[in-house]
This record gives structure tokens, sequence and C-alpha cells, in this order.
């Protein structure tokens, strides 16, 4: 059998290729479209260079150079060395140099506003030498943000207590196994297994027995790894859930075997200290052999023969077309979200965003809900995915415009608040080259200031066709309505969107914002993004700010906006307006 630590690495190893180095991608013609936007042209920037020595050791004798103990020792180096002269190429070599020994420093413990105060003993022989330390300021933050955001995107392919690889490298595995052979697809050229296992522990009920559920979990995965040959990769899919691939896979038999072995190591005590624990896992299992398709399939094979392992209280079952009746209900769930979008069934919920200056609500987020007593806990996506795949997205986004409308008249002219609510908006939506006359009409309908609708997307949504979204985001912002881009920080050509769009507001996705307090990286990765933004003067919106000590960060960080559960959860329009009177009453006191 392989060891924990060994096979982890290799089977990372073999899954993972797109991780395995960051590198800068400075060229010429990114770099001066960059320069344009700080008045630069090539001429003004390839010399006459000097270090300003003296500067330099004034700086490093004060905070924050003097404290921490982390030096820019690499960045330093570079910069104390700079030619007099440069050529452009050569200058925009130097400039990667310079950014790749501030990485250097950076992955020590260098902090960015120390590196931002180090440009300054650079000095240049121009009348734009300040646009010059603004340019150096802005590709610092970019280089800074990328490699936070490589990083980030590292570690979302691992489960951080488990150490092994998620649900996301699961379905890339299955992806390029399944779906191509060579470049060409033929699933039937494919042998292998999949197992899913569900721990069926309640960890509110563990919680009493052990300090905390990681220790369970590197429990659980001790014991599975130990009975898992090389031929075996197991991934941590969620709190509760492991899945196994058995590639090649030799036989169906195989995976009753393997899910066999499992079911007699859980039935002794788990490897912890101090406690005696045994779990009974449910398991399922699907194979190629039995089942020749896709990877979300056969994924979706797996778990629907979980559930019923679940439901019926099977330890295990193997996956067969029988189960696939169940599947029924996902069609009946269908018909009757449809069924209550056309009852007047659905309804809006809204977020409060707090200013964080003055602690003022005066913006919120407008969220589907759907208050239903026979399919509870149906969340919006699932709801905005049925409805667009029926045919009705543009039924819907009118009913949703004009929801939002609505509610802002409400608010100005029978509660006297001023609040700008934010729409989410899809990539779909942005398609339709009849959103911003919808938006025109509701607007006028209602009599409300375009200003007052915020206008979000994502970066993603941007992406299905950058031109065409283009000309719609255009026709929106001339309106005078806001434009948000959503979920920043989850993606890499963020950069370029961010500086090229009429965006106001950047929303940084709640995935960085909820740990910042625990996690360094996690905070880094806020700070770059809140500085990147405020150098092209737009605002920022943390979300996913649950705990005061979150706040206070974000307050240092001077990010205008706060929305999260510290503040209050999404809660019906009634509920809001009472919140509001709440709010304002305990801010005054």
């Amino acid at each position: 059998m392989a060891s924990t630590s060994e096979h982890t690495s290799e089977q990372a190893a073999n899954i993972l290729a797109l991780n395995q180095g960051f590198t800068i991608e400075l060229d010429s013609n990114l770099l001066l479209q960059i320069m344009s936007s700080y008045d630069l042209k090539a001429s003004d920037v390839i010399g006459d260079y000097s270090f300003n020595l003296r500067l330099y050791n004034q700086l490093i004798k004060t905070p924050p150079f003097n404290q921490g103990g982390v030096s820019l020792e690499n960045a330093s180096q570079i910069i104390s060395h700079w030619p007099e002269k440069l050529s452009w190429l050569q200058l925009n070599q130097q400039i990667n140099n310079f950014l790749l020994a501030w990485l250097k420093d950076y992955k020590l413990g260098a902090k960015l506003d120390v590196a931002f105060l180090l440009v300054r003993s650079l000095d240049i022989d121009s009348t734009k030498k300040s646009y010059f330390h603004s340019l150096l300021i802005h590709l610092l933050a970019r280089v800074t943000n990328q490699f936070d955001l490589f990083k980030a995107s590292y570690v979302q392919h691992f489960n951080l207590e488990s150490g092994l690889p998620n649900q996301e490298l699961l379905m890339q595995f299955l992806k390029q196994r399944l779906n191509t052979v060579d470049g060409i697809a033929a699933p039937n050229q494919v042998n292998l297994g999949l197992i899913l296992i569900n721990l069926n522990v309640n960890f509110d009920e563990a919680s009493q027995l052990i300090s905390a559920s990681s220790h369970l979990m590197s429990a659980a995965t001790q014991t599975i790894q130990q009975h898992l040959n090389d031929d075996a990769t197991l991934f941590n899919i969620s709190a509760t859930e492991f899945a196994i691939i058995i590639d090649p896979l030799s036989s169906p038999t195989q995976i009753s075997l393997i899910v066999s072995t499992l079911i007699h190591a859980f039935e002794f005590a788990l490897p912890m200290k101090n406690i005696t624990l045994i779990i009974k896992p449910y398991f399922s299992g699907i194979s190629t052999f039995n089942v020749q398709t896709n990877a979300i399939t056969i994924y979706e094979h797996a778990k629907l023969a979980l559930h019923h392992a679940i439901i019926k209280n099977e330890r295990v079952k193997i996956y067969d077309k029988y189960i696939s009746s169940s599947s029924m209900n996902s069609h009946l769930l269908d018909e009757a979200i449809i069924e209550a979008f056309h009852q007047n069934e659905l309804t809006v919920y809204l977020q409060p965003i707090i200013s964080i200056a003055d602690e003022v609500c005066n913006s919120a987020e407008i969220l589907l809900r759907w208050p239903s007593q026979e399919w509870q806990f149906i969340s919006p996506v699932r709801l905005v995915e049925t409805i667009y795949k029926k045919g009705f997205g543009k039924v819907f986004i009118r009913w949703l415009i004009n929801n939002a409308c609505q509610r802002c008249a409400e608010l100005m002219n029978v509660y006297q608040r001023n609040i700008s609510l934010t729409l989410n908006l899809s990539g779909t939506d942005l398609l339709d080259e009849d959103l911003a006359e919808l938006l025109t009409q509701s607007i006028a309908l209602w009599g409300i200031s375009a200003g007052n609708l915020v206008i979000e997307v994502t970066e993603y949504d941007i992406l299905v066709d950058e031109v065409k979204v283009a000309q719609v985001i255009d026709k929106i912002v001339l309106l005078g309505c806001k434009l948000a881009l959503d979920d920043f920080g989850t993606g890499y050509s963020s950069m370029a969107r961010l500086r090229n769009m009429p965006i106001n507001l950047v929303k940084i996705d709640q995935s960085f914002v909820k740990n910042i307090a625990t996690s360094q990286q996690d905070k880094a990765i806020v700070l770059s993004i809140v500085k990147l933004a405020h150098s092209l003067g737009k605002e920022v919106v943390a979300e996913g700010a649950e705990d005061l000590a979150c706040v206070n960060i974000l307050k240092e960080m001077k990010c205008e906006k706060i929305q999260g559960y510290y503040y209050a959860k999404p809660m019906s329009f009634d509920e809001f307006v009472s919140w509001l009177s709440l709010f304002d009453g305990n801010r005054q006191v």
C-alpha cells in the first residue's frame, strides 16, 4: 500500500499541471497600454535614471521600513543598480526583473506598502517623474494581486484540512479521462471506477466528542488511504464526503472489493488521541464498464446512488439504471419553479450594504427567493437556471428590473430613504440589446433616478462575448446606472477588466473576505485588491464580513463598503424597512 504522503503528492502531481509555476506576463505592448493610463510614452521613461541613496538611507530608518523584520533585499538590489540609460526593450526587461525581485521579497513576508515607498528612491530626469513612480506602484500592486490570486487558485484546488484534491480537481480529472483520448472524444476507450463516501457524521454532534471536525476528517483520510493501492486517487469533495477514482479499473468487482475493505476498516475506532469513535459511512459506486457517458453524468449518477443508499439506509449502492427514475424529481422541481414564477410566488429579498466611514446603509443587494413549503432551501442559482432553461429569461429579467425599481420608489416616496439597489445580471442578459430599453421603461414608470440602480456583473459573464456585452454595458452606463464587478479576485484577467470598463464598484468575493482575521494569505489578497481598485479610482465593497474582527480589518484597509452577516442577512422588503429604523436608531444612540 502507498503511504499517505507519497500517495497524495504523486496523485496531485499527475492531476494538477496548471499550477506548476507563476510567471510575469508584462510584454512591451501591455506595458505601453498601462503607461498610457498615466500619460506616459516610451520616450518619457528611457533615461536618465539615478538611485537616490540619501533618500533610500532615510527611508530604511523610518516606519514601515524598520518594522516587521523583513527587508526588501532583492527589490532594493535591482533598484539600486538601475542603469542610467535604457532602450525601450531594456526598460521592459528591467521592470520585469524588478517585479520578480519584489515577489521574492514578498514571499518572505515583505509588505506592499514598503515596496511602494522604495519606488521613491529611483529618480528619473523627467518632468513626469511622479507619473513614473505611480506606474511602478501600479505594476507592483498588479503583480502582487496576480500572485495572490495564483496562490489562492492553487489552494482552492485542495482541501486545506485534509490536504486532498477537491471536487473541482475530481471533475477535471474525469473530464480529461472520459471526454478525450489524444484529443478525440472516446469515452468507450477508458475503464475507470468512481466511489463516493459519505461519513454519515453530524459535526454538531461530533463536536461534543472531539475538539474540532478537522481531527475527524484527518483520521478518516488516514483510514481510507491506508487501504488504497497506487491505482486509486482520493479526493475530499465536501466536509463529510470523499471520492475515489480507480484508474485503470480492471473489473467492476474491483469497486466492490475496495468498498468491502473500507467498510471493514471503519468498523474499528478511528486513529484519534484519547477518543474512541466508530462511524458507519455510506458508499456508492459506478464504473465505465456499466455506464458509458461523460464526466458530469457519471458523477451525477454516483451522487444519485449515494443519495439512494442514505435514504434507504443501505451501506453501499452500486449505480444501475433503475435509480435514474428518481431523477423525475428534478423534472417535477423544474415544473414547480416555472409554475411559481407564473403565479408570482417568487419574491426578492434585500441584503444591506453598509458604508464603513459613517456606518450608514444607503444601498442593498437584491436577491431572489422562493418561500415554498414543499420545495424548501432551493438555491437562487437553481431558480434562475431553470427559468432561463425553460425560455422565460427575458420575462424574468423584466420582472426583476421592475421589482427593483418599485422597491426604490417605495423606499424614496413612502419611507423617505434614498437607497440604491444592486441588481445581478447574467451573461445572457448582457447580450440582450433591449436591456437598456427595459431599464429605461421601468425607471420612467416608477419615477426613480437611474443612479439608484447598480448593475452587478461577473467577469465570467462579460467574457461570453466581450464586444456585444461592452455595447450593452455602454448603453446602460449612458442611461445613468452604475456598474459593479462582482466576485472580483476570482479571475486572472480582472486587471484589464477593471482598468478598461466603466466600473464604479469592485465587489471582493466573500471567499477571500470571510477569513481575513485568521488567514494572512486572504488578508494580503484583499488588501492588494483594495489598493489596486483605489489606485484606479474605484470604490470597494467587501462581501462576506461575518464578525467584528473582519469588519475592523476592512476599516483599516479603507474599504468603503461592507456586505455580510455581521450587519444583516438577506431579508424581505418589510423586514428590511424595519431593520433600517432599528439600525439608524442604534447608530444614533
